[in-house]
């Protein structure tokens, strides 16, 4: 029997992919095959600035809206698996992985990355982003979910098409590992290099590039070039309360390093080490009847000595 058609009334999300490729040049998708990555879910679009005059007429109506910028970008959010991520944290980072004895190590830096984003919803309707930077990111885990993230994009243009951009038509296979769990996935939390005795209820990241931006000019409704912004990261950690060894540090504004480590399934996993952190703002209360009492710090991140403010190592099963 064959199978039934125009059942649709529109594409189904379900069997939407979602690739990239970065560029050598900005804003100029090379010819390659883009790597399909796994996501959760994706915000990309593209919007038109319109600004019309506030002239005075008798007909009492408004004038005419022109355009005078176009812009492109959004979110894309993913369950963290090992190995699926690394190509695109660098760019968050703007730095390059370092490989050593198997392992290899990530930090903030001065490297500017860029990429062309393509949506695919049908073997004939895609969106692509081209000249796509990554200026902000989250890693957060809680007690009950998976390891998740987000990662904010900010492009030159959004395009249709009705042919991809990979060559061939098809795209490089995502990786097949399976997210970080938060039994056996998470380990311990470490403050200066010591397991922190306290459980750990939840543990979240927020990395930022601040100023980091499209310039525009004259002649042309798309951006004309891009700005990398000041390199940051900040979160949130909380305990179940226990003692006042962690609120002590906040009282003595202590600086140190903070990390966490991920393992999946298979036994690969990454440590995420902020060197010079400091732990702010505690909320230490007795939220209700029969509910443990949680102490909640503000992570602060600093730069160390050498300007890392966040450290990622990605450390292969063995």
């Amino acid at each position: 029997m064959t199978a039934t058609t125009s059942y649709q009334a529109g594409q189904e999300a379900t069997l939407a992919r979602l690739a990239y490729v970065q560029e050598a040049a900005w804003g100029v998708t090379p010819a390659s095959k883009l790597q399909q990555i796994r996501f959760t879910g994706e915000s990309l679009r593209g919007q038109k600035t319109r600004s019309r005059p506030s002239e005075i007429n008798s007909s009492r109506a408004v004038s005419t809206a022109v355009t005078t910028e176009e812009s492109a970008g959004g979110g894309i959010n993913f369950g963290l698996s090992y190995g699926t991520f690394d190509d695109l944290l660098s760019g968050l980072l703007s730095g390059d992985w370092t490989a050593a004895s198997g392992a290899a190590s990530l930090t903030n830096g001065s490297v500017f990355k860029s990429y062309t984003f393509e949506t695919s919803f049908s073997a004939a309707l895609f969106m692509q982003y081209p000249g796509s930077q990554i200026t902000g990111g989250t890693i957060s885990v809680q007690r009950g979910q998976f390891l998740s993230g987000s990662l904010t994009v900010m492009s030159k243009q959004e395009l249709s098409a009705t042919t991809s951009l990979s060559t061939g038509g098809t795209y490089t296979a995502p990786t097949t590992g399976r997210v970080f769990d938060p039994i056996g996935g998470i380990k311990e939390v470490f403050v200066d290099g010591a397991a922190v005795a306290a459980v750990c209820n939840s543990v979240s990241l927020n990395i930022t590039n601040d100023g980091a931006g499209a310039d525009y000019g004259l002649g042309s409704a798309a951006a004309q070039g891009m700005r990398m912004g000041v390199f940051g990261c900040s979160g949130s950690v909380e305990f179940y309360f226990r003692d006042f060894a962690l609120y002590q540090r906040f009282k003595a504004e202590t600086i140190g390093s903070f990390s966490f480590r991920a393992l999946d399934a298979a036994g690969n996993g990454y440590r995420f080490t902020l060197p010079a952190a400091a732990l702010m703002n505690p909320q230490i209360n007795a939220g209700a009847p029969g509910q443990p009492v949680m102490a909640s710090f503000d992570l602060e991140g600093n730069p160390d000595a050498t300007g890392v403010v966040l450290k990622i190592d990605r450390v292969p099963a063995t």
